[in-house]
């Protein structure tokens, strides 16, 4: 098992969470979700002493990816996303920048499948597709580590919206019971806003996930 850290950053208007995720020992480190303020990550990078090897998104909601074009310039590196979210990132429209204070977009470099296993920082790392708060929003999942980055699908006590375009509140509460809850309890849950978690909690406490069959409360 790698030596894996893990530091969030809020950052942006609502706030939202980006995270460095680095292995101690080699100092390589990935960004996932950056934010608005890429001066404040990059120094965060300089003190710490790391190097970005790429940059991970899990869907393209604006307030998700508003460094991304600025850290590539930085470092040189390579932006992942599910495949199935390249149409959000670059629509105004999908990815909601027209109205979150202007019309921009990104683009993808490098796409996941869904359960595909990659190595990333000396360690496994799983994509999991979990549509529903956009059609192709993704968690990465560090088996080894038994920690996973939920975007804006799953949150303390709570779950993504599903009234934006392309959402969908029943399918996301199946992505979360069939990719999410099947995972160990103890695994440490890092969301795209609020405090972190894990699978065992929201498996017991989330109320959105206690619902009877054929109901919803999205």
């Amino acid at each position: 098992m790698a030596n894996i850290r893990v530091l969030c950053l809020e950052l942006g208007i609502l706030p939202t969470n980006t995270y460095l995720v680095w292995n101690e020992d080699t100092k390589e480190c990935l960004v996932i979700d950056p934010s608005d303020g890429p001066e404040q990550i990059i120094s965060c990078i300089r003190e710490q002493g790391l190097v970005p090897k790429a940059i991970l998104i899990t869907h393209g909601h604006d307030d998700h990816f508003g460094a991304v074009n600025d850290l590539k310039r930085e470092y040189g590196i390579l932006t992942w996303l599910m495949k199935e979210e390249e149409e959000t990132v670059i629509s105004i429209h999908y990815n909601l920048s027209s109205s979150m204070g202007g019309p921009r977009v990104i683009e993808g470099d490098l796409f996941f499948l869904d359960r595909q296993s990659v190595s990333f920082l000396g360690t496994g790392m799983t994509a999991l597709l979990t549509p529903g708060h956009t059609p192709g929003g993704g968690c990465y999942w560090f088996p080894e580590e038994k920690i996973v980055f939920t975007g804006d699908t799953l949150f303390q006590g709570s779950v993504g919206r599903s009234d934006f375009p392309g959402g969908n509140g029943p399918q996301l509460i199946r992505s979360i019971e069939e990719k999410l809850m099947p995972l160990p309890d103890d695994t440490r849950v890092f969301p795209g806003h609020g405090p972190s978690t894990t699978i065992g909690y929201e498996r017991k406490y989330n109320p959105f996930l206690q619902q009877g069959p054929g109901e919803t409360l999205i």
